[in-house]
């Protein structure tokens, strides 16, 4: 768990706190707003669920993403490692990220402005009046991003716009990268009844608009005009209530998201700024063969109920429900010919979770033993080459398990044991597309795993020094294993037969007079394709490595409080590498001259300054320290080095 108190008066958002935790890789393919995939000890993507306030994230829309809060809506961050628990009702293939909002039981106010490099932009207002003598709340948490993210990018391809000729290659700006998005939710409720120990009820509106420079696989098309743009509004409902031996929890969310994806510009650009226009008679958009303007419309409606029974001090039971529906149509505006999502497609998932669970008297040793129960049905309608309709029904119904166990070997050792049979159902874009670069595949597979991992846990306190360390080995076998497979700018995602993975990371932490803290960590996987056929055929890639995920990455920071008496002053400095990796099989062609992510070394600086007891704050920033040439996909450059100053007010009673 991270507490996100220290982080809160830096220019962070969620990802960037994420990126120096233990066995977490975060690949971004551009500034802020771009497509980012996240990786937790060997699983990446949708094989990891995100929950804000124990409500899945997933289908909420892009607006809604963890690039796109700030941290000082957040009070922690909670990262599971291996087993879910059942209380999240995810089909996660062992990871998940759960987000809990800054909830207090009294009045604040926490605003925060950032500004900086490529015209960057970010504010925040959290805030709450709280009644505790007559049990009531409202809340306010909003946000504001914008930047222009036209930073420097190297050698990328220059053509010439009327014969396609390749001119070479240049350094120069780029000019149609620009994002803004924003957020806004009013929640209001009830504490401490004796109908409720919580119930609230509140809004969500959040918007976006992100410009595309080149599709996110490929800087050799350039796009000028190309945007997308979104329109979420979610409405939701949490209720909380304890007995002597009884908990329960629910929440439902009900919501429209509509996603734009406009391509009607008869430009064609190149790197430097340049464009022809085509003839009037000519279909092509920038990106695809016709222009258009496609909206996608998702209506959703997600629910979830938990119960808790405390049979005595040491034994308890736990039973959980959720059901997640999605049900998606789509208009075309420009291209008549156009007819994907004319007929709603829907998919609909429930997960029933139970479990046992042993905690002894002592709290030495703690035991679960869980099952979950999937069941997943949807129509999916796509198109053929001739504008038929082709209707699919994929169902499906199975069966997981798993257990946990933790012992304290002795005052501050730990140890933790445990085992998995999962399923993970594909999303909704993964299946049916994304209306921009991912194609639908309606024959797509639930991703089936087995997964263990083992960990150690150590701390102690040494006179003035506290010292952490953990370390984790986890081992994973997946079948039907889902990845994204890139065709041009477009692509769809495909299931692997079998893929094994195997990885250790580590991690240390070092605290000295509460004036010095030092923390570390390192990470390890390999992926290996373990299918030996292939329709009957061998596989050429048995046993290689799965391409274009890295394997060995980690993490450093340092932060010092200069003066002993005065703790007001706080420089961090923190680095980050990544080994490099091939972008195909391994085994194919020649290992020289084939195309490879390049390792990267990046360094960060940060200053911190807090007035009377923190209730006013600045703090300046300086990332890519060193000015590197940083790529998290292949030949996608990310920004160099950049300038950030943040002020925040904080205020409570």
């Amino acid at each position: 768990m991270i507490e996100t108190k220290e982080q809160k008066n830096l220019n962070s958002d969620i990802n960037q706190v994420l990126k120096n935790t233990s066995g977490i890789h975060i690949r971004e393919s551009g500034g802020l707003g771009s497509e980012f995939s996240l990786s937790l000890n060997g699983l990446s993507g949708n094989q990891i669920r995100y929950f804000i306030d124990g409500i899945p994230m997933e289908n909420f829309g892009s607006a809604l993403t963890l690039n796109n809060y700030p941290v000082n809506l957040i009070e922690k961050v909670e990262i599971y490692k291996g087993v879910v628990p059942i209380t999240l009702g995810a089909d996660a293939l062992g990871g998940a990220v759960n987000i809990t909002t800054d909830y207090r039981k009294k009045s604040f106010l926490d605003a925060a402005y950032t500004f900086g490099s490529f015209n960057t932009h970010r504010a925040s207002v959290n805030g709450q009046f709280a009644n505790k003598e007559k049990g009531y709340f409202v809340r306010l948490s909003s946000f504001y991003n914008h930047s222009d993210n036209n930073y420097c990018v190297d050698s990328v391809p220059l053509f010439d716009l009327e014969l396609g000729n390749n001119l070479g290659t240049i350094s120069t700006r780029r000019f149609h990268s620009e994002y803004t998005s924003g957020m806004a939710n009013v929640e209001a409720g009830i504490v401490d009844k004796k109908a409720a120990d919580l119930w609230s009820i509140g809004i969500t509106h959040a918007f976006n608009r992100r410009n595309y420079q080149h599709p996110d696989n490929t800087v050799d098309r350039v796009l000028g005009e190309f945007h997308s743009t979104n329109n979420t509004l979610i409405a939701s409902t949490t209720y909380k209530k304890s007995f002597k031996k009884l908990r329960l929890k629910a929440y439902a969310a009900a919501g429209k998201i509509i996603e734009s994806v406009v391509d009607t510009s008869t430009k064609k650009y190149n790197w430097a700024g340049e464009y022809v226009v085509r003839s009037p008679k000519d279909p092509r958009g920038e990106l695809n063969q016709r222009r258009t303007l496609m909206r996608l419309s998702d209506q959703i409606f997600r629910s979830n109920l938990s119960a808790d029974y405390s049979i005595n001090k040491v034994h308890s039971l736990s039973l959980n429900f959720s059901q997640n529906y999605l049900e998606r149509s789509g208009e075309d505006e420009v291209d008549e010919l156009n007819q994907s999502f004319a007929s709603p497609n829907f998919i609909n998932k429930n997960i029933l979770g139970i479990a046992y669970n042993y905690e002894s008297k002592n709290e030495k040793l703690a035991f679960t033993v869980f099952g979950k129960q999937y069941w997943y049905q949807g129509k999916i309608i796509t198109q053929d080459n001739v504008d038929q309709e082709t209707i699919t029904s994929p169902s499906f119904n199975n069966s997981g398990y798993g257990a946990v166990l933790s012992k304290q070997i002795f005052q501050g050792f730990l140890t933790k044991l445990s085992f998995e049979q999962t399923y993970r159902i594909p999303e909704a874009y993964e299946i049916l597309g994304d209306g921009i670069y991912v194609l639908p595949n309606p024959d797509l597979q639930a991703e089936k795993s087995y997964n263990a991992n083992f960990g150690l846990r150590y701390s102690n306190q040494f006179k003035k020094v506290d010292f952490g360390s953990e370390a984790n080995l986890f081992l994973r076998s997946a079948a039907d294993f889902i990845r994204y497979n890139p065709l041009g700018p477009f692509g769809s995602y495909e299931n692997l037969n079998n893929v094994s993975t195997n990885g250790i990371e580590a991690s240390v932490q070092l605290t000295y007079n509460n004036f010095i803290n030092f923390s570390a960590n390192v990470t390890y996987q390999n992926l290996r394709d373990q299918t030996e056929f292939d329709e009957g055929l061998p596989n050429t890639n048995y046993k290689s490595r799965v391409p274009n995920i890295p394997y060995f990455f980690g993490n450093a920071r340092l932060g010092v409080k200069p003066f002993k008496k005065k703790k007001d002053l706080t420089i961090y400095w923190s680095t980050r590498y990544v080994h490099e990796f091939f972008l195909t099989w391994e085994n194919l062609g020649d290992p020289s001259t084939k195309n490879i992510i390049p390792s990267q070394l990046t360094h960060n600086l940060e200053l911190e300054y807090a007035l009377k007891e923190g209730k006013y704050n600045v703090s300046a920033s300086i990332n890519n320290l060193t000015d590197e040439a940083v790529f998290d996909n292949f030949n996608i450059q990310k920004p160099g080095r950049a300038f950030y100053l943040k002020l925040r007010y904080f205020l409570t009673k």
